[in-house]
């Protein structure tokens, strides 16, 4: 996990005179994790297998093992299913979609809204995709 805030380094590179020294210096914090590595490390801290993280994701087992392995790039919905197949709380979800060069979600949407409050209690993916039905918005597939 990163040691520095984000706001903390986007300050040194402003005031970083060489994007070589700024980059050796902070080598550590800069995201370069694989998707699929990132992935398997929350499975791991949360003592979970790729089966029961593909049975609880809601998707095609094929296509949901090609996420894991690395060999399909996910949209930000179905990463969104894996994270919520894992357990994963709304931080480390966050972590991941940043990490992974998509939006966070944003309180601001509803969308995004109804699916954090889904996280931060704990719900499945049908109830999710329930309450995002329920409120006119496109559901998780």
């Amino acid at each position: 996990m990163p040691k520095k805030s984000t706001s903390n380094l986007e300050n040194e590179l402003k005031r970083s005179q060489s994007i070589h020294d700024y980059l050796q210096t902070n080598q550590e914090e800069l995201a370069a994790d694989s998707l699929p590595s990132l992935l398997q490390t929350l499975m791991t801290g949360k003592n979970l297998t790729k089966a029961e993280v593909v049975r609880e994701s809601n998707m095609n087992e094929i296509y949901a093992y090609q996420i894991l392995s690395g060999v399909r790039r996910p949209s930000r919905d179905k990463l969104l299913c894996v994270c919520l197949a894992m357990r994963a709380s709304l931080e480390e979800t966050q972590d991941v979609l940043k990490r992974s060069g998509f939006a966070p979600l944003y309180a601001r949407k509803q969308r995004d809204s109804i699916i954090m409050y889904s996280f931060t209690h704990e719900q499945t993916i049908l109830q999710l995709n329930s309450n995002l039905f329920d409120h006119g918005e496109e559901v998780l597939e």
